[in-house]
């Protein structure tokens, strides 16, 4: 028995030894150095995929997309400037160079090249998000081994090129509208607002149509707001925007604050779904189904169109 229990604790002492030893050498293992970029100097940044690449040029304070200059969204390309300028090893995770494991491979992998001018001054690979969803997988050029990286963000970087545009299709302050027309079905209307200073020195706004009449100030808005910062859905490859100028229109609004703004909607074949060119964007775009409903019902309501009426019409 005795003999037995010696056995015993001799494997323990030699497990024991193994796994501080292990442990030695994985904590002693020379992690490489990211140096710090400054991101002021990147001007340029290209994502490769799996038969895409997405490059990002940087032109006075703003970033456009690809050779056909499209405006990026800016919250987008702060997220990928923040993770490169904190980008940092913290474990050194296999050298088997097993890159699907990882989705490191040619399937999944994300190539990131940082640019100055035309000089690349940084490359890295990443892979999936790691258990933890604290780590990202990732390779750095020149190297096969795989490491953590602080941080869960492959989800910044891996998105298609509508993804990374700058969706605003209308930005304007609601207060600043001064007057603005609408128009559906036949029907149209101009509504003109006016301060009214109170005798508490209060200023109340006013908002009445173009014959004096009082309008009704709740559904206003309701329908500024639904304007005032709109997104859309997705941008359109074609009608073009003077292409679709010539289409007959389902509503328009014309909205003045010291300068002309105007949003015009135009069906699609399915229902609820709209099509919409802007005074402020260059571009065709299609609304998201609730942002189309929101602001085709404003006009509705303003216009006193009800469904039963737009029939018989």
């Amino acid at each position: 028995m005795k003999k037995e229990y010696l056995i015993l604790i001799a494997l323990i002492l030699s497990l024991s030894t193994y796994l501080l030893f292990h442990k030695d050498s994985k904590d002693n293992t020379t992690l490489p150095e990211i140096a710090q970029i400054d991101i002021s100097k990147i001007t340029g940044l290209i994502i490769d995929k799996k038969q895409v690449s997405i490059k990002f040029t940087k032109k006075e304070k703003k970033w456009m997309l690809t050779d056909k200059e499209f405006l990026a969204d800016s919250s987008s390309v702060e997220n990928m400037l923040d993770t490169l300028k904190t980008l940092k090893l913290s474990t050194l995770v296999s050298q088997k160079g097993d890159l699907k494991r990882y989705e490191l491979d040619d399937e999944k992998y994300i190539r990131v090249k940082v640019l100055e001018g035309t000089k690349t001054i940084f490359e890295f690979t990443m892979g999936k998000t790691a258990p933890t969803f604290n780590h990202t997988f990732v390779m750095l050029t020149d190297n096969k081994d795989i490491y953590h990286a602080n941080g869960s963000f492959r989800s910044y970087f891996d998105k298609t090129m509508d993804d990374f545009r700058d969706k605003k299709v209308l930005n304007f302050k609601e207060g600043s509208i001064k007057s603005f027309r609408i128009e559906k079905a036949g029907l149209s209307k101009t509504f003109i607002s006016k301060e009214i200073k109170k005798e508490d020195k209060e200023t109340l706004l006013t908002w009445s149509s173009e014959d004096g009449t009082s309008a009704d100030k709740e559904k206003i808005s309701s329908l500024l707001s639904s304007v005032s910062f709109l997104e859309c859905e997705k941008y359109l490859d074609s009608p073009a925007k003077n292409d679709l100028k010539k289409e007959n229109p389902l509503c328009k609004i014309r909205l003045e604050n010291g300068s002309n703004i105007e949003l015009t909607l135009f069906e699609t074949d399915k229902e609820d779904i709209f099509k919409g060119i802007s005074s402020m964007n260059e571009n065709a775009f299609e609304l998201s189904q609730f942002n189309g409903k929101e602001i085709v019902s404003n006009i509705e309501k303003l216009l006193g169109i009800t469904k039963e009426k737009e029939n018989i019409e």
